[in-house]
């Protein structure tokens, strides 16, 4: 977020937003002002030295989170796009009302800038789809899914890339001018399904709509353990819930229909869709494309 300026190819406008999202930190001349580089910090105000940032970050994350979060997604390699799934589970008493954010990092880039500093981590390419976030409601025991795509630039090394989720309160807090973070999580590029082969734990032979593209209706056949539950999710491209079907399984073959039917009873325009299974031992993730 340090990043001002695109003269060392790093620089992200969305980055560079995010930390007005934030009042101004450092007073000097007489007026309050932002100071680069600086770490906002859950709890008292972080400063700019970074000796003392990573001790910060150890003590933060020792202390317990009302949510859970599980990411997973699938990619093309040769096309550099893919997505990105992540589960939010609110493992608290209380509904949690918050905002959601995904950023596109990457690692290891090796610039000389002005202050020294050579190789630069954790830089923020990409936010998904904006910095703005999304905003979400969580009651207790229950979870959200949110989706989202993403492209990689040629420029950037895709062997470095990392993503990052996080679910912080939109409230600030008085006593330290800062946003409390409840939880985030990372996953590795390497740890993507590759689109062409296979998904998420399972390949998507396996488990996938016939037919696809479709008409008039897809079905999902599989096996999976006897009692296990099991739900077939489908959102548009924006990441929105279309429609939700599930059961138990017997431990013979299954099969799970969609008629083209959102929750609402009405047939979903012609588009692309995105659908998420999850059983115990399964995410499968892919697309179906309605004619």
């Amino acid at each position: 977020m340090h990043v001002v300026s695109n003269a060392y190819g790093m620089y992200c406008p969305e980055a560079l937003q995010r930390m007005y999202y934030y009042p101004a930190p450092v007073y000097s001349g007489g007026s309050w002002g932002y100071y680069t580089p600086y770490l906002w910090f859950d709890g008292q105000k972080g400063g700019t030295a970074y000796t003392g940032w990573q001790a910060y970050i150890a003590d933060r994350l020792n202390q317990p989170a009302p949510v859970t979060i599980t990411m997973w997604g699938d990619w093309t390699r040769t096309q550099s796009s893919g997505t990105i799934y992540a589960q939010f589970r609110n493992d608290s008493t209380e509904t949690i009302n918050g905002t959601v954010y995904f950023v596109v990092t990457e690692d290891s880039i090796y610039r000389v800038v002005p202050n020294g500093d050579q190789w630069h981590n954790h830089v923020a390419r990409d936010y998904l789809p904006n910095h703005l976030g999304e905003s979400v409601s969580i009651p207790p025991g229950d979870s959200v899914t949110l989706i989202r795509e993403f492209n990689l630039d040629v420029s950037w090394d895709a062997s470095m890339i990392e993503f990052v989720t996080w679910i912080q309160n939109p409230t600030m807090q008085p006593a330290d001018s800062t946003k409390e973070v409840w939880q985030g999580a990372t996953l590795d590029v390497d740890e993507l399904g590759i689109e062409e082969y296979e998904s998420h734990q399972v390949t998507q032979s396996r488990i996938s709509p016939i037919p696809n593209p479709c008409v008039n209706g897809t079905r999902f056949s599989f096996t999976i353990p006897a009692g296990e539950r099991y739900s077939v999710t489908f959102y548009d491209v924006s990441g929105r819930k279309v429609k939700t079907l599930g059961g138990i399984a017997s431990g013979d073959e299954e099969s799970i229909e969609w008629n083209l039917k959102n929750d609402q009873g009405n047939r979903v325009s012609a588009g692309v869709y995105l659908y998420l299974f999850q059983s115990t031992d399964i995410n499968a993730s892919g697309k179906v494309v309605v004619r």
